[in-house]
């Protein structure tokens, strides 16, 4: 652009205002630096933008013309400074989270509520996808943020632990010859299984705790939601690697009881992630606090 954005603000005032004095006291300015910015416009441009007569000023046919264009710019980008301060102070904009069903049903749905609550003009949007394609879905921007099973390591991603779960087996009662003693995982692994899908890292860190044991698991269901493991358990028709945190319920009941693995599998984390060097929308850093400040967590 051949001249700076407050010379077409100025020029803007002027036009409205008819006279030089007038958009003078409207901007806090004296009248000669109106006059002197006009004319570095009009020497910018390389035409006469204004006629000066006793009685004030009057638009030439190429000011009409600019004023036609300048003043929708300004107005535009005074209403994306306003809409980007709504948005900076939560009053509005959207914030876009990636999650798996589990991850959502058993641990995101209370700060969804609170973050709702306080800011109700900020619109949410959640996207259910297994861990890996909830990665790729915060690489290529369709979401802000996301809640994974860990680990994930990728050295483009800042990875936020905000809870330690422990993964363990269960079963009914059709399988209670386990119960009292100390089991292997090759045991287990000669039962009937029901497992998440692959695609889950969930699935990876079962799968891979059991290769370092020397054990292959060869479900006879795989699965794609939590709730259903659960729920497949309960029936009896398998028994079900579940997260403990997210199946307590139907295990205190006893509907359920926990097999007692001689080498327990060690804990692992769920974390918030997003990218590395990528600034943080307002709506991001304040939904990331109140998940931190909630575990009692230093962001």
């Amino acid at each position: 652009m051949p001249a700076d954005l407050d010379l077409y603000s100025i020029f803007c005032t002027v036009a409205r205002c008819g006279s030089l004095s007038h958009a003078a006291r409207e901007l806090y300015v004296s009248q000669p630096a109106i006059s002197q910015s006009m004319h570095r416009l009009e020497y910018m441009l390389g035409c006469t933008l204004f006629t000066r007569t006793s009685r004030g000023i009057t638009l030439t046919s190429e000011g009409r013309m600019l004023y036609s264009y300048a003043d929708k710019a300004i107005s535009l980008i005074s209403a994306a400074e306003d809409k980007l301060n709504r948005m900076r102070t939560l009053q509005s904009g959207g914030l876009m989270i990636g999650a798996s069903d589990t991850l959502c049903q058993f641990f995101l749905l209370p700060y969804l509520e609170k973050f709702h609550t306080e800011y109700p003009e900020v619109q949410l949007q959640v996207t259910n996808r297994t861990t890996p394609d909830t990665v790729e879905l915060l690489k290529v921007g369709k979401v802000d943020i996301a809640l994974v099973n860990l680990p994930v390591v990728d050295s483009a991603l800042c990875v936020r632990d905000v809870l330690k779960v422990h993964d363990v087996f269960v079963a009914s009662d059709r399988f209670a010859h386990f119960k009292g003693r100390k089991v292997t995982l090759a045991e287990l692994a000669r039962e009937p299984l029901v497992l998440l899908e692959q695609a889950s890292n969930s699935r990876k860190y079962l799968d891979d705790f059991a290769s370092v044991c020397g054990v292959t698991l060869h479900p006879e269901i795989e699965l794609g939601a939590h709730s259903l493991l659960v729920n497949f358990a309960k029936i009896g028709l398998g028994i079900a690697c579940v997260t403990y945190e997210f199946a307590s319920d139907a295990i205190n009941s006893g509907e359920l009881f926990k097999i007692d693995l001689a080498e327990p599998m060690p804990p692992r984390g769920i974390g918030l992630i997003s990218l590395e060097g990528v600034p943080l929308s307002a709506a991001a850093e304040r939904f990331i606090s109140i998940v931190m400040e909630s575990q009692n967590i230093q962001s």
